[in-house]
């Protein structure tokens, strides 16, 4: 883990506060997307705050021996986006005590983002739309990895019904690809929050996911 990493969770966690490839070749697939409703990526945003925070649903978890990987789906502007979003299952809780614990909490590519095709490339350009950033580009071909630090003061098991917050940290050591976003998950809700972490990450963001 880099200092910066250990820095950033130091100094940044409490202002917030106020993948995995399956080794046995074992799967458990449950498809949610007949009795799920799309809804707006948008519906949530509080315009008084100004942050662009988009939700998905979540329409299809498949369960292997180290992971969780969900297709993630809404709707903007009457399109359908998405992506699929791998997560590790062995994440530790990072908050010890109260206090941000970031070698119990940190863990490097615990989270994987792949494209879906159509739905990804939209759902990019929207976000690009939304961050103001001047993108017309589809999502990457490759598997996106990021650490994640846990903002949990428990394990994060993802079988369980339980709402689940991650700081995921992209590009570490490009300084001009460096961004920081939070992942949140509500396995009971099956739902995926994006939520920003700051206004000046926008632009990396968007590089980072159409490169």
């Amino acid at each position: 883990m880099t200092k910066q990493i250990t820095s950033v969770i130091i100094m940044g966690l409490f202002s917030f506060l106020g993948g995995c490839k399956n080794s046995s070749g074992k799967v458990q697939q449950v498809n949610h997307s007949d009795s799920v409703k799309l809804e707006d990526i948008t519906s949530r945003i509080d315009q008084a705050e100004g942050w662009v925070d988009i939700f998905l649903k979540i329409t299809s978890d498949i369960k292997t021996d180290t992971s969780h990987i969900y297709v993630a789906k809404g709707l903007y502007k009457n399109k359908t986006v998405g992506l699929q979003i791998e997560i590790n299952s062995n994440i530790r809780a990072g908050i010890i005590d109260g206090k941000p614990d970031s070698k119990s909490g940190v863990m490097p590519k615990a989270v994987r983002l792949k494209s879906l095709g159509q739905e990804s490339d939209e759902l990019v350009k929207a976000l690009a739309e939304l961050y103001k950033v001047n993108s017309d580009k589809g999502f990457t071909k490759q598997i996106i990895s990021a650490t994640a630090f846990s903002l949990n003061e428990m394990p994060v098991v993802l079988d369980k019904n339980d709402y689940y917050r991650l700081k995921l940290f992209f590009e570490e050591n490009d300084e001009y690809l460096y961004s920081e976003m939070f992942l949140n998950i509500n396995t009971e809700k099956r739902e995926i929050e994006l939520h920003e972490k700051d206004a000046d990450y926008r632009e990396p963001i968007i590089n980072v996911w159409t490169k």
